[in-house]
Order: C-alpha cells, then sequence, then structure tokens
C-alpha cells in the first residue's frame, strides 16, 4: 500500500469517525427528548386519573342529591 492510499483510507476513516460521534450526540439528544415526552404523558395521565376521580366524585353527589330530591327516574 502507498503512502497516498494509506493517507486517503486514514482520512476516510476520520470523516467516518466524526460521523459516529454526531450520530452518538444525536442519538443522545433524542433519548432526553424522548425521556421528557415520557414525563409529559405521565403528567397528562396523572392528571387525567385525577380527573376522573373528581368526576365520580361529583355523580356519587349528584346521585345523592337527586335521591334526596326524589329525582330519580323509575327503570321499566
Amino acid at each position: 500500500m502507498t503512502l497516498e492510499q494509506g493517507n486517503l483510507i486514514l482520512e476516510i476513516l476520520r470523516r467516518m469517525q466524526g460521523d459516529i460521534a454526531s450520530l452518538k450526540r444525536d442519538i443522545s439528544a433524542q433519548g432526553m427528548r424522548f425521556s421528557a415526552l415520557e414525563d409529559f404523558v405521565r403528567g397528562i395521565v396523572t392528571s387525567q386519573f385525577s380527573t376522573n376521580a373528581e368526576v365520580t366524585g361529583i355523580n356519587h353527589r349528584l346521585d345523592r342529591i337527586e335521591r334526596r330530591l326524589d329525582l330519580t327516574e323509575e327503570t321499566e
């Protein structure tokens, strides 16, 4: 192998090394974005559970009020 060929191969390997380093940075950034997205979705799910619990409580209170005021519909 000539010196010129060796230099060409070395240059190609250095470019590949740079590309790989760039890919590693991109993957790391995507991992951080994915983690942030997971946290966001977790917050939405928690909020939804809280809202569902509040609605359930309100429904129970409304049922109790309707029974006290005798506003319940008769089932056939």
